[in-house]
Parts: structure tokens; sequence; C-alpha cells
């Protein structure tokens, strides 16, 4: 009877505990944000949790975070918080949770809609109610029924030229005009479409191709985006690539397509790292010649030019500088000026100095010229006016812009300018050769042998011519190794070692005397006869005609004429500049003497 008592109490027990084995958990799944209403630029918070009581949390996901990449995630954070609870004939219960919480900033205007959460507990499926987060448009942002197109210079989905769409990213080449005269700037700007949340250290752009183009680059240090509505859509739109390109020949100009790289992905729990690449299309320029009639040698833009000399007054054979300036609207790199020649004055070779800006989607610039003027003869030398012609494609008009005429005086007689070659030392001499008498002395003795007739005799006669030629061959060693001194190419050492001795010592003049008889004097051994008579433009003609390539030609021209500059320069030279000039007097010597022109 005891023992059956006991067996009923234990089944009683134990029934509690078999009851709560096989009931369901309970779950609650929630999704809500905080506000529900904010504007572009704002932060909302933004939770999805999951509670369960007797069951395990195997997984909670939100898949919609996804869709939307005007909402950047700054932050998340999960939660897992897990309870136990005790109850008399309840046996012990497990109450758990996950959270992850999520704070979000606006990036663009709309409403966003949440489908309901969902988690997974011990194998079955639960699901939140839906959520509506409403973003209202900043201060800054355009308001319904504005072209956003207007605000951020790119198009929406009434004009996607210039690109292949992709609903996930794609690459548009921007030009400001398909048609364009010759020279013309035209604007390319390459844009990122993107729907993707991407890292932007990770962008690598790839430039587009510009044949038949001068392009400057106004360079990108940072990535700024604008939200733009595409094909119902948002997306972000950055400026990859900003340049200024100007066409060089008339027909028909291709820009290439663009392409880019870049990662995305990695910003929330349920978005994995992905490398995405896109490439663009090509874009189709109409390059038109400039009107005629016209001037033949106008270039494009909108110009104005000023002359100045930096002393009016000099003793005859000092230098003058001139320098002119144009600036304005344009790629001063097509401009070219023409110093008329002033009688009685030698004009140098000019140096030329560039200065660009790029702003407000325009080049501009200025070009510097400056001329050394050596007055030659005493008296007053009248620079005469200097033209440049443009041509102003936003008047579609021809312009011209003068400087106007200067004068300066030399004083004093003309002085003969100091030869700027060293002459070759003369080969010297080689003291001839002379022998004394040969001198045989015998004696008649009675009874001996005669000399003819002993062994040693006929060497003692060999041994004066075998004399005669040890010295001739040794004369003629002698007489090669000073040639072999006095080789090209030893002058052209020896002129080359002086140069860097003059280098070192920082002595300007000498150094660019030693230079330009180093290019003297190579030019002679290749032509084979002096050229240091001969005037730069006669020079530059006699080149030519021998068969050097014009490059070679007006290289040689333009550092013959550079040493000139440095030497009458009111302002000293920089050890630099002479090194560099060393350098490129090198390059040119070594070209010359390798040119297929006359040897």
């Amino acid at each position: 009877m005891t023992r059956l008592f006991t067996l009923t109490l234990l089944a009683m027990l134990a029934l509690p505990w078999g009851a709560a084995a096989a009931a369901e958990p309970e779950v609650t799944v929630t999704l809500h944000v905080t506000p529900v209403e904010i504007a572009v630029g704002d932060t909302a918070r933004l939770e999805v949790r999951v509670r369960a009581r007797g069951g395990s949390i195997q997984n909670l996901e939100l898949a919609d975070l996804k869709k939307y990449p005007e909402l950047e995630i700054i932050s998340h954070q999960t939660v897992r918080p897990i309870q136990f609870s005790f109850g008399f004939g309840s046996g012990v219960q497990k109450e758990s949770s996950l959270a992850h919480v999520f704070v979000l900033h606006a990036t663009a205007a709309g409403t966003y809609e949440f489908a309901p959460a969902v988690a997974k507990v011990d194998g079955k499926v639960y699901r939140s109610t839906p959520l509506t987060l409403v973003v209202q448009p900043g201060a800054g942002d355009p308001q319904p029924g504005s072209d956003p197109a207007a605000v951020a210079g790119v198009a929406t989905e009434s004009d996607l030229s210039g690109a292949r769409y992709d609903e996930r990213a794609f690459l548009r080449t921007v030009v400001d005009s398909d048609e364009v005269y010759i020279g013309q700037q035209v604007n390319v700007t390459v844009y990122l479409y993107t729907r993707l949340r991407l890292s932007p250290q990770s962008v690598i752009p790839g430039k587009p191709s510009m044949d038949g183009f001068w392009v400057y680059d106004d360079p990108i240090t940072s990535l700024q985006s604008q939200t733009i509505p595409v094909m119902g859509a948002h997306y972000r739109a950055y400026v990859l690539q900003r340049s200024a390109a100007f066409p060089q020949r008339t027909g028909d100009l291709t820009v290439g397509p663009p392409k880019v790289t870049f990662d995305v992905g990695g910003g929330s729990l349920f978005d994995a790292p992905e490398r995405v690449q896109r490439v663009g299309v090509p874009v189709a320029v109409n390059v038109k010649p400039l009107p005629q009639p016209g001037p033949s040698n106008a270039v494009v833009g909108l110009y104005a030019i000023k002359a100045w000399l930096d002393r009016t007054t000099a003793d005859t054979g000092d230098a003058v500088t001139l320098r002119v300036d144009a600036r304005g609207r344009g790629n001063v790199q097509d401009l070219r000026i023409h110093l008329p020649p002033i009688v009685g004055v030698r004009t140098l070779q000019p140096a030329i100095r560039d200065q660009q800006h790029f702003q407000d989607g325009k080049l501009s610039g200025t070009r510097s010229w400056e001329w050394i003027l050596i007055a030659e003869a005493p008296g007053e030398h009248v620079v005469p006016p200097i033209e440049l012609h443009f041509f102003d494609p936003d008047a579609d008009a021809y312009g011209t812009a003068s400087t106007t005429a200067l004068t300066f005086t030399s004083v004093g007689a003309a002085r003969h300018s100091q030869p700027t070659i060293e002459p070759r030392d003369a080969e010297p001499a080689l003291p001839p050769a002379t022998f004394g008498p040969i001198r045989m002395y015998s004696a008649l003795n009675r009874g001996d042998m005669p000399l003819r007739e002993r062994g040693w005799f006929a060497w003692l006669l060999a041994f004066p011519p075998m004399l005669l030629i040890v010295v001739m061959l040794g004369a003629r060693v002698v007489r090669r190794r000073e040639e072999r001194s006095a080789t090209a190419g030893a002058v052209q050492r020896q002129l080359v070692r002086r140069a860097e001795d003059a280098l070192q010592a920082n002595d300007p003049r000498s150094f660019y005397d030693r230079i330009v008889a180093s290019i003297t004097h190579a030019l002679d051994s290749r032509l084979e006869e002096p050229v240091g008579g001969l005037s730069h433009a006669a020079l530059r003609t006699r080149l030519i005609t021998e068969g050097f390539d014009d490059d070679l030609a007006q290289r040689v021209i333009n550092e013959l004429e550079g040493a000139d500059f440095a030497r009458f320069a009111a302002s000293g030279v920089s050890k630099d500049e002479m090194e560099r000039c060393r350098q490129r007097t090198a390059a040119i010597i070594e070209r010359i003497q390798r040119s297929t022109g006359a040897a």
C-alpha cells in the first residue's frame, strides 16, 4: 500500500513537467523606429528584437535594410540577454532574446517601407509587423516639382545619354557640348551612379581615352555625392573625373569608355563585402574647323596681351630683356607669337613660362615670353607692336590683341663679342728621329782570321737595321698615342670635363662657354667642317640639309640660344639649372654622334 501511494505521487508531480515540455514557446518579434519621421541629414534609431520563452532563438533578419542605401548605417549593436525563471510545479523555464539596434543617417527624402522582420525559434518562423519611415526634404534639398538635374548637374531618368543603365550601379560620361570648333574647350565629367553602399577609399577610377584632345584634368581630392532619382529609385551620384579637353583636329573624335572598381557591403550584419567593377560607354564629339574668312594663325579663346622692357637704356653689346604676357580664357599652350626682326639688334631664343588654372568650368591662364635683345650698334631701337589673333567661340567672332611699340637706346661704340669656343690646341710636332753615322773600324792584322769570317760578324751587321726598325716602331707607337689623345672623342671628353669643373666652381660664364664649345665641336666632327661661323638660323638650315631630324636640329639651336641667354641674362644662374643644362647637352651630343646625317 505504501509503495502504491509513492508511485501515484511521483506520477502526479511529473505531469506538469511533461506539459511544460510539450507546450509551444512564447515568441514575440518587434520592429520599430524612433522617430518615425525625420528630415534629410537627421538620424533615426531602428530596433528589431525577438523574445522567446521556452524556446531557442536560431535567427533574426531584416532583409529590407539592404534595399535603401539612402539610409546610411552609422552604428550597429547586437544585444543577447538570457533570463531564467523558477516556479514550483512548473520546473525551470528559459527566457532569451536577441536584438539588433541600428542608427540610420538619412541622405535622401522619401518614404521607406520595411517588410516584417523574420525570426526563427526552434525551427519555426515568426514575423513582426511592417514599418514605415518618412524622410522629409532638408532645407538645401530640391523641393517636389523641382529639377534634380539642375541641382546636381547630372541627369535624371529623363536623360541617360552617355550611360548604360544598371539598377545597382553604372557610369555616365557627360560632355557639355557634342559639337565644337577645333581648339574650343569641351568639359568632360564622369559620374558614378550607385545604389550600393560603397567605401569611398576603395574607389579606383580608370580615365577614359581621349585621342585627338589636349586634356587638362581638374583633380578630385574627395568623393562628394548628391542623391538623384533615376527610374523611380534614388541613386547617389559621385564625380569621378572632371577634365577640360581641347580638340586638336577636326572630324569625329571619341571620348573612350571610363572604368571604375570599388568595394561595397560590410556596413551591417546582413551585408557581405563585394568587389564591383563597371565600364561606361564612349561619347562622340564633332569638331568643326574655324569659320572662314579669318586669320590663319588665330587661336581659340579670349586673350589680352601686353609687353614691357626691363630698361630703356643700355651700353652697346649689353642685353635688354623684353617680356610679353598673354592672359585670358583658353589653352594658353596653343599660343604662338612672332617677334619681328629689329634692325641692329640680335634676338635670342625666348624663354617661355605657363600658368594655368581651372575655375567655374573654364580653363584660363597666362603664357609669358622673355627675349634677350642685344644691341649690336648704338642708337635708338624700336620693338614693333606684337599681335595675337584669336577666335572667341562664345561670341562666334574673331578678335586681335596687340601691344604698343617700345623703344630703347644703346650708347657707346660697338664691341666685338668674345669667342665662346676655345681654339683647339695644335698637335705637338714629333721630333725627327736622328741617327749618328755608322762607323766601322777594322785592323789589318796579318795572320789573323778576317772579321767577315767570324761567327758574330753577321749579327753585328744585322744589329743597326734591327735597331732602326725598333726605333721607328717606337716612334710610331708614340705618334699613335698622341693621335688618339687628339681625336674628336678625346677632345670632346676634355671639353665635358672642363664644363664639369666650371659647374663645380659655380662659374656660369665659363660653364656655358664650355657647353657651346662641346656642342660646336661635336657638330664639327660630325660634319667634318667648322660651323662656328654660322648664325643660328643658318646652322639650323645646314643641319636639316645634312639630314639631321628636325627635333635634334631645334634642340641644338635651343641649347646654343639658352647658353647665350645665360651668359647675358641680368639675373644669376642657379647651379641646379647648370646641372640640367649639362644633362641635356650630353644627350644632344650623343644624338649628334649617332645621327644618320652627313658623316
